[in-house]
Parts: C-alpha cells; structure tokens; sequence
C-alpha cells in the first residue's frame, strides 16, 4: 500500500456522493471573497460541501494571534460531524477566500445520513483521518524544523494537491506565515531564495514552483516519502 502525503489542501472528496447528500434538506449560499461562513464564538451548526471557490480553515486566539489550518475546495465537506460539543470550535473559523459557492446541511441530518448510508460514514472516517495525520504531521515536524525546511515542505504539499493548476498556488506569504506559525519576514526570505536559484516564479499572491524536483531536494523525509505527480 502506498503511503499518503500529509495534506493542507482538501478537495474532491465527497463529489460522487453529492446526490445522496442532496435528499437531505440544504440550503444553496453564495459567500464572497473574505467572509466568515459563521461568526466567531457562535456555535457550528452546519455541514458545508463547497461547489466552487477556496477556503481558509484558522484558529484566532484571543489575543489577536492566528494559526492557519487547511485549506478547503471544491468537492469537499467541511468541518465534518461528531456528537460532541468541544470549547475549541468556537474559536474555529471559516473564511472564503475567493467567491465561494456551497450547499449547507444541518449537522444533525448530515450525521443520521451518515448512519444511514455507509459509503458516507467511510468516506467521512478517511476523510477526518486525512485531517488528522495533517494535524499530527505539523505538530510533530513544523516544531523543529527552520523556516526554510517548513516553507519547502508547505509548498511541496500544496503542489501535491489534486486541484492546483500547473502547480500554481494562489496564497498570500502572510497565508504561509499563519500556516507555518513563522514571521512574514522569513517567509519572504525563504520564497526569495526560492526564486533566485529558479525553483518559484512569484507575483502577488500567486507561487508558481516550476522545479518541483529541485524543490523535494530541500524537504525532509517525511514530506516525500511518496513519488512526485
């Protein structure tokens, strides 16, 4: 069995299940660039599958600091169900970041579906899998890893994701700084560095890697245990 890059960026996952999805009650929303889809504090009471457009998936701490967790397209269902209620999800926050176009489930239905209908309920524990190792993967290498290291491995993994075009990345530095818990300085510093030995193209808030091989030869290990695209 091949072993599966940790992941930033999701898409793709539940598309061929969208008809199902479609005979529970939903509600179609048109989200423009830089909104939340919930406020902050407010409990998360819906299921979103996104139809088009990019998201930002962050955790604001109340002292103003934010850290960046995923990034959400098309295809994909976001944040997933459980019966619990936990404190951290409400400091959780979702923002479009391009005109998003989704289909919102209450939580409640999405979860007896899931239930229901197990193809759902297994594509939901990958899914949430997936997350997880991302979450474990950053915890355990972005800590001791220089920024350098981190910024490759960040855009080594986003290349690696189905629906980037030509390995074309629009996201911000500041994005990247958020992502990676690093100064924005760095960040610049790491992509400059990048482009002077040709590897990127930069423009604003686009990232073109155009030597993804070169680029894999500054990552660790554990970023490219699997064979390029």
């Amino acid at each position: 069995m091949s072993q599966v890059l940790p992941r930033y960026y999701f898409s793709g996952e539940y598309a061929d299940l969208y008809p199902k999805l479609l005979t529970l009650p939903h509600r179609e929303m048109h989200v423009q660039s830089g909104d939340l889809l919930w406020k902050i504090g407010e409990p998360v009471t819906k299921n979103y599958y996104f139809l088009s457009g990019l998201a930002q998936c962050y955790v604001e701490h109340e002292d103003g600091h934010r850290k960046n967790l995923s990034f959400h397209g098309a295809g994909t269902i976001f944040p997933g169900v459980q019966k619990a209620d936990y404190k951290i999800e409400k400091s959780i926050l979702l923002k479009a970041l391009t005109k998003v176009e989704a289909v919102a489930f209450d939580r409640e239905d999405f979860y007896s579906l899931c239930l229901e209908y197990p193809p759902l309920m297994a594509r939901l524990c990958e899914v949430q899998s997936a997350y997880i190792n991302m979450l474990i993967y950053d915890s355990a290498h972005q800590r001791y890893n220089d920024t350098f290291l981190k910024v490759c491995n960040f855009l080594f993994l986003m290349a690696n994701s189905d629906n980037w075009d030509k390995h074309v990345l629009s996201i911000s530095q500041e994005t990247i700084a958020d992502t990676l818990g690093v100064g924005r300085n760095h960040v610049t510093q790491s992509l400059s560095r990048l482009r002077q030995e040709g590897i990127l193209r930069l423009r604003r808030c686009h990232i073109e890697i155009v030597d993804l091989g070169r680029l894999a030869s500054y990552c660790s290990l554990e970023t490219i245990k699997q064979p390029l695209r």
